[in-house]
């Protein structure tokens, strides 16, 4: 009979938390502006903000500020868990945009106060998780920043193979 034996290490230095947001080398770059043109808010339970409801968002996607379009992305958010104490929720997003070339998939969390939106000066990162058409095998982070506007999302894509 062969023996096995599991070692079970705990850290506690901070450095174990930290995640590098540096890309890899040869990682590629784009910024594109994600305008609301449609927003909707499912309630799936009680009444008022709780588990099950979604968002969900049509945006218009191009390259400039107010630019031609090039593509659509569409999301949706769930909220998960909220902390009533708090006034927070948690959110599970799912994104996918269509851009020239073919799909990319992105995937995240997020916290906001109990049943809102974003407001001007949000910030948050979710992972590339995959695409398809060129963007197949791609990986990276998605960075999105709501500009003054309210509604235009500044989108920051670094993606990798």
């Amino acid at each position: 009979m062969i023996g096995a034996s599991v070692a079970l290490v705990v850290f506690s230095s901070p450095v174990v938390h930290a995640v590098s947001m540096a890309a890899p080398k040869g990682a590629t770059t784009l910024v594109l502006f994600a305008e609301n043109r449609g927003i909707a808010r499912l309630d799936n339970n009680a009444q008022g903000p709780s588990n099950g409801d979604l968002v969900h968002r049509e945006l218009a996607l191009s390259r400039t500020l107010g630019g031609d379009v090039i593509g659509v992305s569409y999301s949706q958010s769930e909220i998960v868990a909220y902390n009533p104490e708090a006034k927070t929720d948690i959110r599970r997003v799912d994104v996918e945009d269509s851009l020239p070339g073919g799909w990319l998939f992105i995937r995240g969390m997020t916290k906001l106060p109990i049943g809102s939106v974003p407001q001007a000066g949000w910030t948050d990162t979710y992972a590339v998780v995959g695409g398809t058409g060129i963007y197949a095998g791609v990986h990276g982070y998605e960075r999105l920043t709501l500009l003054a506007d309210g509604k235009t999302f500044k989108v920051v894509l670094t993606l990798w193979h």
